[in-house]
């Protein structure tokens, strides 16, 4: 009976990992619902890690000028319309700093100029810190760039009907 529940219990956990997938906040000011005014297309990527990292491989928080626009997961990209202007760009993810045991949120910002009816390609860039934890830095791409490092990922969102071409 015990090896039953073991076994329910590693299937729900399989099961509700598989589920996690990238998820944009909509309503965030700087999202641009309405195509027909001025916009700049940006793709957020995050690459696989060479080998399971821990907190690292948990949902990387994406912020905005401050507030939450989306939580992006590992092996996904996205597409999100932004309106254009000068903005803020903020990686956030849980990390364990050698030493101690709690755990604390380790974060990184860029500031990028977003032009209408440009593309850019943001790339989460693990900045791998050892001991004293790990950090995503958001980090500009080129197209090229931006075409090798979603070969193998998962398109989600509006990135699934206009993938990195």
């Amino acid at each position: 009976m015990m090896i039953v529940r073991l076994f329910c219990v590693a299937v729900l956990a399989l099961l509700i990992s598989a589920c996690a997938v990238t998820q944009v906040n909509l309503k965030h000011g700087m999202v641009q619902g309405d195509l027909s005014k001025p916009y700049a297309k940006v793709y957020f990527i995050r690459p696989f890690t060479e080998h399971p990292m821990g907190f690292s491989d948990n949902d990387l928080a994406v912020d905005v000028d401050g507030k939450r626009l989306m939580s992006l997961t590992k092996g996904e990209y996205t597409l999100v319309y932004l309106k254009p202007r000068d903005i803020t760009i903020t990686m956030t993810i849980p990390a364990q700093v050698r030493g101690r045991w709690e755990v604390t949120d380790m974060s990184q910002s860029r500031r990028f100029n977003l032009e209408p009816g440009q593309t850019y390609y943001i790339n989460a860039r693990l900045l791998d810190g050892e001991f004293r934890g790990a950090r995503f830095i958001p980090t500009a791409m080129s197209r090229h760039e931006a075409q090798q490092a979603v070969r193998h990922l998962r398109a989600v969102g509006d990135a699934v009907s206009v993938p990195v071409s």
